[in-house]
């Protein structure tokens, strides 16, 4: 550091230096608070969104429960949800039930399209489980290649049993027995409790016991 011999060449010094990176200083610390109470603002909005969100979904589920004649009312109020909290889990939650009311009413397409909409927003909780109940949604729309495809997609490890369960009835369905037996197992092992009736049943039809 260069060594001034008076008090007045350090002022100067001094002086030079912020007119030359005063503005830069400046701009850097309005920026670093902007960024400190920016991700303040946003955490906060977040948690006003998903307050928000829970109250309607509450209000929603109030409709089910009130009978049958309310269900266009929870529809309604679902999608209003997605909508307008789609990054939330409430608008998750949502349209899972939305899905739920579509397999009752035997509309497997619009339950499908609830479904993908819930792996397209990529909520780790709840993503998992529209892939599996997608599954076997195409499952029963006899659609075996792209249960296959979806099965393989699963990289969440507690859902893999269920996956690959689903993935071997759309190998068996296809006629591919062997492999169907391979996503058997894979399935049993792949579990981390007792093998699901079904899959015992399908394990048991292979000669598997265990």
């Amino acid at each position: 550091m260069a060594q001034y011999e008076t008090e007045e060449q350090q002022v100067e010094a001094i002086k030079e230096f912020w007119k030359e990176n005063g503005k830069a200083i400046i701009l850097g610390a309005i920026i670093g608070f902007g960024g400190i109470f920016g991700w303040d603002y946003y955490k906060d909005y977040k948690q006003a969104q998903a307050e928000i969100a829970s109250q309607q979904y509450a209000e929603a589920m109030q409709t089910i429960e009130a009978g049958s004649d309310e269900q266009s009312q929870f529809v309604e109020k679902a999608e209003a949800i997605k909508q307008e909290h789609s990054a939330t889990s409430y608008a998750a939650l949502a349209a899972l039930k939305l899905a739920e009311i579509k397999v009752s009413d035997n509309n497997l397409d619009a339950a499908a399209e609830q479904l993908r909409w819930v792996v397209d927003q990529g909520n780790k909780t709840f993503a998992p489980v529209a892939q599996i109940r997608l599954g076997r949604v195409l499952l029963a729309q006899e659609k075996y290649d792209e249960t296959i495809q979806l099965a393989d997609s699963v990289s969440n490890e507690a859902y893999k049993s269920s996956a690959l369960f689903i993935k071997g009835e759309a190998l068996l369905a296809k006629g591919n027995n062997e492999a169907a037996k391979n996503a058997f197992i894979e399935a049993r092992d792949a579990s981390e409790a007792a093998p699901h009736p079904l899959l015992a049943l399908r394990l048991s039809e292979f000669g598997i016991e265990k």
